[in-house]
């Protein structure tokens, strides 16, 4: 079985720091995004939920996996995408909404 080439891309609070760790990036930030841009982007990109585990809701559509990260009161601290295809320029496309979108900002490590 091939698996399909994806890019990582994150939504998180603007003016997170960014800290490449031992696991992966992780962001630090005493703000948190607000449950409706969450929302917003699994109508906007069709995502259907898939399951629930350890504070992370996972939602998959086409050529897209969102995974939302919740801290222990429930509140969005980051959300992480795998996408493939033409997915990242229409997750771009819909980040710069400024009305939805104006306390995230999109954060798409360089993968070379």
């Amino acid at each position: 079985m091939m698996t399909k080439k994806y890019k990582a891309a994150f939504l998180i609070p603007v003016g997170a720091r960014k800290i490449l760790g031992e696991d992966g990036w992780e962001f630090d930030s005493p703000g948190r995004l607000s449950k409706e841009v969450a929302d917003h982007l699994i109508v906007a990109l069709r995502l259907d939920f898939v399951e629930m585990y350890s504070e992370i809701k996972k939602c998959v559509g086409d050529n897209i996996s969102m995974s939302i990260f919740l801290d222990d009161n429930n509140e969005v601290e980051n959300i992480y995408f795998q996408v493939s295809g033409d997915s990242l320029n229409a997750l771009a496309e819909l980040c710069q909404d400024p009305k939805v979108f104006y306390k995230a900002e999109m954060f798409v490590p360089d993968r070379e």
